[in-house]
Parts: structure tokens; sequence; C-alpha cells
């Protein structure tokens, strides 16, 4: 028997037992009515203790009972499509049932929503000291893609993505990517080789309830690499039912993008029968080669024409993909708390264009994909006198093959007949990941409440081909403690957290072959660190809140930035570690004011964040190959960093159908001897500031249709420079290298326009649908995180058409 079966099994049997915590009749219920503006009921609506995960759903007559609660303070989400999310803060008593009633609006202003999401206790995104942002339900059904980074940059303040076509988006917060940003799901940390430019969350939204985004170091809670910050995918809850009563339900969503014929499918379904629930989706994309403006290529113009011609225009070639992902889930609820197992797959296949080959697209080259990355989780929120026990579980395989084409489009996996056929990946990297978490929230002391913690993770990293990283183990532990002090209208937090992590490389055929090398390369490497964070915010008026951090964090280097030594075909270069370095340690300080009124919402944060011995490639100037006509080689080495920033954001509602807004991101980024001479310079992969407007147009119910939206966008971005030999691709500018494209950008302007809206057909949910336009006016231009900027333009007009419809 395997370890991942025996560990499947103590799973199954450990949390799937509720009989070890026997049902309580100390517990308290909260129940009520949910409706509109009118008074009319809203069946469906769904009331949730975002912290116990525990929920309920109103019934016909909008009336729900959310029972089974321990005595306490709860913050509850109440919830309907198409309607702003209310927050609500209850204390109960043992035994008690309290009556809340509440009325929802027609969503019109961006929603206050609730966090548990790197904060000690699940609070308001306005009281909380942290700067959270919370993607909904609405949101993930309108805005779904293929790539979890272009999601959240379209839908989220202050989020960037780095681009690879329209099925790789890597998210950035605050200039921080890649290993210094935590992906989590569940709060367990998703590992995808993400050391890459180019290597994208492997994360499907398409289980998710909610995703938290949170801006700022978040090491506390997540330990190594949550520099930046965290983005948290929240799975939906297993369904429940009444007593004796079954539900059965589910939501079917279709979408289709013109730019690159893009199709895509997805099925919910979920059923209950009493307090046991299960649930099962899945979703499937097809994508072509996605299409720029048409204009001159190099090729034709010699680079004599504007600034840096690129080399493909038009379709551009190997950029085509396919995409699947499915998951199901089991659960139940009682007295006892919550227990869910659930599991899920997710697989991608695609084509990298690479900057070699000749003119046009038959004579393009390509990197051929297959990613995979799968979970079986089992995760449970126990309550007992007044603590809330949550056990995570959780087994992962990662998994990242590559190849080069060999000039074919079809990469060797789909064959002519659009099956899939053999192919022999020279690059075949595998992860197993081994995650135990426990955190336990102690009841209140007087004023102070919070969570302690701990985490245990395994990576068991095989290189099974290829050079690029040697195979390796890593063990990290980690323990925290989070307190948080009410005080209104004050609240505090302060954390603590160690971590130790080992990693234990395996000889490779460099350092078994060359014994200077062997004695020099130290092949296990120990770290110990300590992580801090303070933090505050008041609410100054009904509304309104100021709120400050200081944190530091760190992120212990990755395996490959240790002991790299290979051609990274993704990024067409020769990346080279170092054993020596020392781990990223991060020290940051941001205030924010913040705004949520009824017709007024908005954000201004400033921060700074100073990394010491920030790791980075450098580009040695020299090229890999017996006559140094080979890729670039880049080295790994170490500078102190500081990063400054400013983040804003507003929405006004200035008629009942009419609001308007935006948002502004500025920020800088400079390393110690990064610059000519030895002198400041500016670190790499730091999105182009920008600014973005907005017109939201909400008119009145016609016959069936219901909350009607029309939205026009507006966004500029402006010139940014790449840092030198320092940034990836930094080959393509003038003097490097190749003569055409560029790694550094100038200004400009795009528009994108949508129109949405629900339809009372009479049965079911309300299906809805959704028409957007990106770059109306086939704009050409290259954004500074489109790493196809060397040699191709972004993508123009993408005409995208999205179904929703629940039943």
């Amino acid at each position: 028997m395997t370890v991942r079966t025996s560990l499947a099994g103590f799973l199954f049997c450990v949390l799937l037992n509720p009989l070890a915590t026997h049902a309580q009749s100390s517990r308290a219920t909260v129940t009520g009515t949910v409706t509109d503006e009118d008074g009319a009921p809203l069946p469906g609506a769904q009331i949730v203790d975002v912290a116990l995960q525990r929920g309920t759903t109103a019934g016909p007559d909008g009336r729900y009972t959310l029972d089974g609660l321990p005595d306490g303070d709860h913050t509850l989400e109440i919830r309907f499509v198409g309607y702003q999310t209310a927050v609500r803060t209850v204390t109960l008593a043992a035994g008690e049932t309290r009556q809340l009633d509440v009325s929802l609006e027609t969503q019109v202003l961006e929603t206050d929503g609730v966090t548990v999401t790197g904060t000690a206790r699940a609070r308001s995104t306005l009281t909380t000291p942290q700067s959270v942002d919370v993607l909904g339900a609405d949101d993930l059904d309108s805005g779904g893609g293929a790539a979890l980074g272009a999601q959240l940059s379209e839908n989220v303040a202050g989020v960037s993505s780095i681009q690879t076509g329209a099925q790789a988006g890597k998210p950035v917060l605050r200039g921080l990517s890649g290993n210094r940003i935590r992906v989590l799901k569940d709060g367990i940390a998703q590992e995808y080789y993400q050391f890459g430019v180019r290597h994208f969350p492997t994360t499907s939204s398409n289980e998710a309830e909610r995703i938290e985004v949170v801006r700022g170091p978040s090491s506390i809670q997540y330990g190594s690499d949550a520099l930046g910050g965290a983005i948290n995918v929240i799975t939906k809850d297993a369904p429940i039912a009444d007593v004796d009563e079954t539900r059965l339900g589910g939501t079917f969503r279709s979408q289709y993008f013109t730019n690159n014929n893009e199709r895509a499918v997805s099925l919910d379904l979920e059923g209950a029968r009493g307090q046991v629930g299960i649930r099962a989706g899945f979703e499937r994309r097809v994508a072509d080669n996605y299409t720029a403006p048409n204009e001159p290529t190099f090729f034709a113009t010699g680079n004599g024409g504007t600034f840096g011609d690129p080399k493909y225009t038009g379709e551009v070639p190997f950029t085509n993909f396919e995409q699947w992902s499915v998951y199901a889930q089991v659960g139940t609820q009682g007295d006892f708390g919550t227990v869910q197992v659930y599991g899920d797959y997710w697989i991608n296949r695609h084509n990298f264009l690479l900057p070699t080959g000749g003119p046009g697209a038959e004579n393009a080259d390509g990197l051929g994909q297959n990613l995979e990355h799968g979970n079986l989780v089992a995760k449970a929120n126990l309550v007992a006198d007044g603590f809330v026990v949550r056990p995570r579980l959780s087994l992962q395989t990662s998994i990242r093959q590559s190849g080069n084409s060999g000039g074919e489009q079809t990469l060797g996996y789909i064959d002519d007949n659009g099956g899939f056929g053999d192919f022999d990946y020279p690059l075949d990297l595998k992860t197993d990941i081994y995650t135990g978490r426990l955190e336990v929230t102690h009841p209140r002391v007087g004023a102070v409440s919070g969570t302690l913690g701990a985490v245990v993770q395994l990576q068991d990293a095989q290189t099974r081909s290829g050079g690029l990283q040697p195979s390796a183990g890593t063990w990290n532990v980690g323990l925290f403690v989070f307190e948080e002090i009410d005080l209104e209208p004050w609240t505090f937090n302060a954390g603590i957290r160690g971590d130790f992590r080992t990693i234990k490389a395996e000889e490779t055929p460099k350092t078994l072959t060359d014994p200077a090398v062997a004695e020099n390369t130290d092949l296990e490497n120990d770290y110990l660190t300590l992580s801090g964070a303070l933090g505050a915010n008041v609410v100054v008026a009904e509304g309104v809140a100021l709120a400050s951090n200081l944190s530091s964090g760190f992120r212990a280097p990755s395996v490959f930035e240790l002991y790299a030594n290979g051609v990274h075909g993704g990024v067409a270069a020769f990346q080279v570690g170092n054993p020596d370095l020392d781990p990223e340690r991060a020290y940051s300080a941001d205030v924010s004011v913040r705004v949520r009124r009824d017709r007024l919402t908005a954000e201004l944060t400033g921060y700074v964040n100073a990394i010491n011995n920030y790791i980075f490639l450098e580009n040695t100037g020299d090229n890999r190959g017996p006559e140094g006509n080979g890729p670039p080689i880049y080295e790994a080495s170490q500078t102190d960093a500081v990063i400054p920033g400013v983040e804003a954001k507003v929405e006004a509602q200035l008629q009942p159908w009419l609001h308007v807004g935006g948002q502004a991101t500025v920020l800088g980024g400079t390393g110690n001897g990064l610059g000519n001479n030895g002198t400041d310079g500016d670190l790499p992969l730091l999105p182009a500031n920008n600014v973005q407007g907005f017109i939201h147009l909400t008119p009145s119910d016609q016959g069936l249709l219901r909350s009607p939206r029309i939205e026009v966008d507006l966004k500029r971005a402006f010139d940014e420079d790449a840092a030198g030999r320092f940034e990836p691709f930094s080959q393509f500018d003038e003097g490097f290298g190749p003569p055409f494209g560029t790694a550094s950008t100038k200004a400009y302007t795009t528009v994108d326009a949508s129109a949405e809206g629900r339809f009372a057909l009479g049965f079911g949910g309300k299906p809805s649908l959704r028409v957007a336009v990106h770059n109306v006016f086939d704009t050409t231009y290259r954004d500074f995180l489109d790493t196809y900027k060397g040699y191709a333009l972004s993508p123009g007009r993408d005409v995208r058409v999205s179904l929703t419809v629940p039943f």
C-alpha cells in the first residue's frame, strides 16, 4: 500500500467521523428573512459563517435558519446573485436563538465582504488592518478565464498579470510575483514550479466560492513565499438540506472568445440529503492561436519603422492550448462543526512561441508543454467549548513537462485528428507535496481573540528527465500565533511565526563529473527564520476606517535558484543557480484610508517594502555553446531592494442608474548595484504605472430582463523601461542581441466595453448573459508584463460571450 493511499485512508477515517465530537444542545441559532429593497423574499440567498465554513440557504419565502453555532462572536455574509453582499456581526450566547432580518440592495458598487485570509479571525474587509479584496461568485461567473492572473487583474484593483498568451497569467502584487506570492487553496500552499517567469498558477476557479487577495507580506500565516501577499482560492461549501429533505441543483456555464476562437463549457452539480451533501463539476477549454493587430513585421521593415518592430503579428503561431479541470467533494455539518473531503485535477497542454525561427508562421518555432496538478484534501471546522479547530491534510501533485515542437504546432500531443499522440518530453518534472495544517481559534479572553497554528510540509521533487534542476526533498515546519484585540472603534493585531526549512538535493551530473564543483557545492541547506506583524484599524466614522501595518516576512531560496544548471526552453536561456544564496527578508509598512458608504467606496494605500538578499537572475552577457551562439546565460545573484508604491481606487454612484470610478497604481523598485557603475538600478518585472477609469450604467429592469448593466473601461499604461540585463528577455532591447522586438515598452491606451443582465424566466434561477469587448479599437500595443513583447504584439480586439444557467 502506498503512502498516498494510507494517508488518504487516514484522512477519511479521522475527519469523517463526527461521532468523535458529540452534539451539544448549547448551540446557538440565527434565523430570519432575506428580502430585496421592496421587501420581496429572495429565495436561494446564502447565509454563511465564513470562518466556520457553515451556511444555509433561504427558502421560497426568504426565511432561513442557521443553527449549530457556538457561543461567541460571528461574522456572517448574506449574499445573493445580483445584490450587494451584506455583512453582519452577532454575539451569541449558548442556546440563544437570534432574529436577524436582512434587506439586500441591488449591486452597483464594490461589495464589502468577510475575509479569513491574512487575518487573526474572520473580519469585514473594512475593519481588518490588512489590505484585502474579495472576489465573489458574481465576479467569478462573469470574469472567468483560463488564467488566474488575468482574471484577478481584470477584477481586482492593484493586481497585475505576467501574461504569455491567453492561458498563462501570473499574478503580481505590489511589484512581486512568482516565488514571492503565495497562491493557496483553502489555506494550503499550491506548488507549481513558480520560479519561472512564465510558470503560471495551475489552479482553476471553477470550484471556487470566492478568491481572497491579501496585499502585503503574509508570512505570519503562510510562511515562505508570501513576501508580496497571498491569494486564497476558497472552495465551495458542501451543500446541505433540511432534515429528511433532498436538495438537487447545479449551474451550466459556457464562454466563447473570438480573438483566439476559445470555447469553454463547465457544469457544476450538487445534491444533499439532510446534513450530508456532495458536489462535482468539470470545465473544458480549447483555444487556437491568439490574434494581434496586423502590423508590419521586422522582416518587412528591417526595423526601420516603428519602435521595436515585432517578429510576428496577425495570428501569432504556437499560442494555442487545451485545458481541463474536474473536482468532487463530499461533506457534512452538525453541532460538531463541518467536515469535507474534496479532490481536483487540472490539466493544461499548450504551446509557447519561441523567438527562434524565421519569418512567417510557417517558419516559426515553439515549445510544447504539458502541465498537471492534483489535490486531495480533507478539512474540518470542529467546535468545542468555544474553540474552533481547523485541521487540513493535503496530498498534492504537480507535473511540468516540456519539449521543443520541432516546428510542428501539434506539439506532439495532439494528432491531425485532434486526438492525443505520444510525445517524449526532454524536460519532465514531478513534485509530490504532503501538507498538514492545524489552526485553533480560541474563545475571546476579555478583548483578545486569535489563532494558533502549525504547518508541516514535505516536498518530494523529482527530475525524471532533463538537467534544469536536480531532484530534491524539502521539509518545512512552521509555528505561529496571531492575536487580535478589539477596543471599539480600534482593532489591533499582532503575530509571530517561526519556520525551519531544510532542502537536500541529489547529486547532479555536474557535481559527479567535476570534483572541484562538487567540493564547493553544498547540496543541503537549512534555514531558521522568524517573522512578525503588527496592525491597527480604527473606524473614524460610519463606513470610514484608517489602517496601518508593520510586518516582516521571509523567503527561502528554491531548489531551482540554488541548483539550476541547464537550458530553460520556456524563456530561451541557460540558467545557473547558486547554492550559497541567503533567504530573503522583507520589512514592510503600509497606511490606508478606506471608505464603504452607500454611494461611495474608496481606498488609498501607500506602502514600502524593503527586501534584503533579493534574489534575481542576471544576464551575464555570455552565451552558452562552443562558439557562444547558444542561449544567453543567466546566473542567480542577490542584492538589497526597496519597492515603494501607491494604490488608489474609487467608485461613486451619481444617480441610481449611473456610477463612475477609477483606479491608479504607481510603484518603483530599486536594487543596490543594479545600475551603471554600481549605482542603484531598477528591479525587474515591475508593472508599468497605470490609471484606469470606468462608467457603469444600471438601467431599470425591463420585461424579463433583470439587473442590466453596461460598462465602459479605459486603461492608460505608461512607458516602462526594462531593468537592463536584469530584466527577463532583456536580450530584446537595443544593444543586447536580436535586432527585432523590445524589452522596454511604450505607453498605450485601451478601451473595453461590456453589457450583461439576468433573465426572469419563471423557473429555477435566473440565467445571465454577458457580452464583453476587450481592446475595442484593436489598439497596437505591448504590455510590459507580456513575455511575448520581445517578438510579438499583445492581443487585439476580442469579443467575449458568457452564459450562466443555474438550475
